[in-house]
C-alpha cells in the first residue's frame, strides 16, 4: 500500500503568521492534532501540533497574566518536519511515525503539500482491513469484497 491510497487530501494548513489562538481552535473544530504550515507556494516550512500551541500558554493558579503579544505559529512550531512522498511505502510512513513518535507526516510531491497522513487516517484502514491499494481502491469503486462477501463502502 502506498501513502497516496489513505492520505488526507486536501489538507489543512496553517501560515506562520497565524495566531496560536486562531491555529488551536481551527484544530480543534477540525478534530486535528497538527497542522502543516505552509508559505506562499504551499511548501512546508514546518509543522503545529497540539503540544507547539499549547506550550507555555497556561501558566499556574495565582501567577501574574502574560502581558506579552499573543505569540504566532511560526514562533512555536516544529520547523522543517519530515515529509514523505505520496508512492512512498505505507510502512515506511508508518514506521517514522511509531518510532519518532509522529502523530502526522506531510505528504510532499515536487516540493509542494498535497496530502497529510495520520494516525487516524491508518487506523481507518486498519479498521476496514484495507492493507492493500488494491483494498482501498475496491472500496472507492463499490466492487464486492470477495473475502467478506460484501459490497465495501456500502
Amino acid at each position: 500500500m502506498r501513502a497516496r491510497d489513505v492520505m488526507s487530501s486536501p489538507v489543512i494548513t496553517l501560515r506562520m503568521d497565524t495566531p496560536v489562538s486562531a491555529a488551536a481552535a481551527l484544530l480543534v473544530s477540525h478534530g486535528f492534532t497538527s497542522a502543516p504550515v505552509v508559505d506562499a507556494e504551499n511548501r512546508v516550512v514546518g509543522i503545529a501540533t497540539e503540544s507547539d500551541l499549547v506550550r507555555g500558554r497556561i501558566r499556574p493558579e495565582g501567577w501574574p497574566p502574560d502581558e506579552r503579544a499573543e505569540p504566532l505559529v511560526g514562533a512555536v512550531m516544529t520547523p522543517s518536519p519530515v515529509g514523505m512522498r505520496p508512492e512512498d511505502d505505507l510502512a515506511d510512513v508508518v514506521e517514522l511515525m511509531l518510532g519518532k513518535r509522529l502523530r502526522s507526516v506531510p505528504i510532499v510531491e515536487d516540493g509542494e503539500l498535497v496530502g497529510i497522513v495520520t494516525r487516524r487516517d491508518v487506523l481507518r484502514a486498519v479498521a476496514r482491513r484495507e492493507l492493500t491499494s488494491e483494498d482501498v481502491w475496491r472500496r472507492r469503486a463499490g466492487e464486492p469484497d470477495a473475502a467478506r462477501g460484501e459490497v465495501i463502502g456500502s
